[in-house]
């Protein structure tokens, strides 16, 4: 009764009113080693959606995320609004938050451990990642579950980090999310092979994306600053035997934008067996001209326009990121 009367006060307050607004502020959340986000969508620069929740949690206070949703909406009816500057925040009429089940998206990057490093990555900075989890996230994805915040239908876990498959959670949330019939989008550098993702994959639970970012071994050892690319693209191929449920992406920005990288990124994945691309770009290299590698140029979306071209000769199904400008996502998607 509580929970309901939260809900109350609160769809009073903005539900029916058209207000600065974004859909994911009612079903979004994100774990992160420190703190919990509203969301992973954020297109601002520099990347910063707003807190959730401002410090670790060990349990879901349910009192506590009604009072800072109300605290995000409230805030992004000023000019300097917390989601103010994403292109995902728009005027509009509110919907009511629903008494259940309106979380249908949480990306788990509560974690920081990974086998990889990528000059592009937010914890870059910081070297090697070596980092495992500060909380367990599990109890506390049980207790939403409980409280009837889970959305099954159309609900899914992106797992970040970090690198999921070495994460000491990874096994455990995945089994509660398989047992719930809770979808999961694995982000992964494919340097270590999973079975369990495997089995994921055979009836469509999970999906996993890898980004190689290149097509030959030197670009790639350059962007990610270790020297797996043979070991990725081969677990690539063995991930495709069920080639509905991989993507295999490609992040364009300075260091990963040249002709030869792309084509024979192209001809790996046919090779390999690959049957869906995403065509993306670094976050802060499209949002930033100064940024430490530079703006998303014209050479640069021409080659994303060739990989696209490339890609539909070889029947291999492509997505453009959001992560573009809006004029260069325009010029890739309408190029023929």
């Amino acid at each position: 009764m509580f929970k309901k009367y939260l809900i109350n006060k609160f769809n009073k307050k903005f539900a029916g009113k058209e207000l600065m607004f974004c859909p994911r502020i009612f079903t979004d959340m994100s774990f992160l080693p420190s703190d919990v986000l509203l969301c992973c969508h954020c297109t601002k620069m520099p990347y910063n959606p707003p807190k959730l929740f401002p410090k670790m949690i060990s349990k879901f206070n349910f009192f506590e995320y009604i009072k800072n949703l109300d605290r995000i909406m409230t805030s992004n009816q000023s000019p300097d609004g917390v989601c103010r500057g994403c292109i995902f925040l728009e005027k509009q009429i509110v919907p009511k938050l629903p008494y259940d089940y309106n979380i249908n998206f949480i990306t788990i990057n509560h974690f920081t451990k990974c086998n990889s490093n990528c000059v592009y990555c937010i914890y870059g900075d910081l070297g090697p990642k070596t980092q495992d989890i500060k909380y367990h996230l599990l109890p506390i994805l049980k207790q939403m579950l409980k409280q009837k915040m889970l959305k099954q239908q159309g609900f899914l876990f992106n797992w970040g980090g970090g690198e999921p498959t070495i994460c000491s959670e990874f096994k455990d949330i995945v089994k509660f999310a398989y047992d719930n019939k809770l979808r999961q989008a694995i982000n992964s550098s494919g340097v270590e092979f999973s079975d369990i993702i495997l089995d994921g994959l055979k009836d469509g639970a999970i999906s996993i994306q890898i980004s190689p970012d290149a097509g030959t071994a030197e670009t790639y050892k350059s962007i990610k600053r270790q020297d797996n690319f043979d070991d990725v693209w081969y677990n690539i191929k063995k991930y495709a035997i069920y080639p509905d449920m991989l993507f295999v992406k490609y992040i364009f920005f300075s260091l990963s934008a040249n002709e030869t990288d792309v084509v024979k990124f192209i001809d790996l994945c046919v090779e390999s067996g690959v049957k869906n691309i995403v065509i993306d770009c670094e976050t802060n290299s499209s949002r930033n001209p100064e940024s430490t590698f530079g703006p998303i140029t014209n050479d640069i979306v021409n080659l994303a326009i060739l990989m696209k071209r490339l890609a539909v000769h070889n029947n291999i199904n492509y997505e453009v990121s959001y992560q573009w400008s809006q004029e260069n996502r325009d010029l890739i998607l309408n190029s023929n």
